[in-house]
């Protein structure tokens, strides 16, 4: 069975002023809280606008479903996971293979903590398609650092390296996600040494000049 995918801006009408603005947020907050608390399925949009404060009215008003709060919220989280992981790009060429996965990994978790809706989204039955310039800008912003750490490294072989890099962290957040706290830390313990291991191949100057 194919899932529905959301790729659009869902919001019916967009905030003019302050307290149409505060709302908007209170939804979202509200919707967060759901999400994390009873899974993205068992929310609805009765108990989003109750635990808001608000009529249904009002949120038919905003959104005309609960896929596409779910949107929003995922592509709000989406910006602020990047800017969270982002700056460590900067770094990327003066640490060890070891300590970029590291420092990477504990960036996402420390994000996925703060922000527990973000894996209750993952796991929802839709797909969420994030705008193709703003994927391809962070994938970018990954293979550029790949490229100031091994300067050998083709284009392709670096941009191949950050999807797969992405790759191997959304595997880690759906299995941290599904995890009891004490399998969280040996999740997140296991796939540093997994991101290592593959940076590790992937950016030694011998491994990529033999590719």
């Amino acid at each position: 069975m194919r899932m529905p995918s959301i790729s659009s801006s869902p919001v019916r009408v967009a905030p003019q002023q302050e307290r149409s603005t505060r709302r908007l947020a209170g939804f979202l907050d509200a919707a967060a809280e759901l999400f994390a608390e009873v899974g993205y399925e068992a929310a609805t949009m009765t108990a989003v606008a109750e635990r808001s404060g608000s009529s249904i009215g009002a949120l038919y008003n905003y959104f005309p479903d609960k896929q596409s709060i779910a949107f929003t919220l995922a592509n709000q989280y989406s910006q602020e996971l990047e800017a969270h992981w982002k700056p460590l790009m900067e770094q990327a060429e003066i640490l060890t293979h070891a300590e970029f996965a590291d420092l990477f990994i504990e960036r996402i978790t420390q994000f996925v903590q703060k922000r527990p809706a973000y894996l209750s989204l993952l796991a929802a039955p839709i797909r969420f398609r994030r705008d193709p310039a703003a994927r391809k800008a962070s994938r970018t912003a990954i293979a550029n650092a790949f490229q100031a750490k091994n300067p050998s490294l083709s284009k392709e072989q670096s941009l191949l390296a950050a999807n797969l890099s992405l790759q191997i962290v959304r595997g880690m957040m759906t299995l941290y996600g599904e995890a009891d706290p004490k399998g969280k830390v040996l999740v997140v313990a296991e796939f540093k040494k997994l991101l290592t291991l593959y940076l590790r191949g992937v950016l030694s100057e011998d491994e990529a000049s033999a590719r």
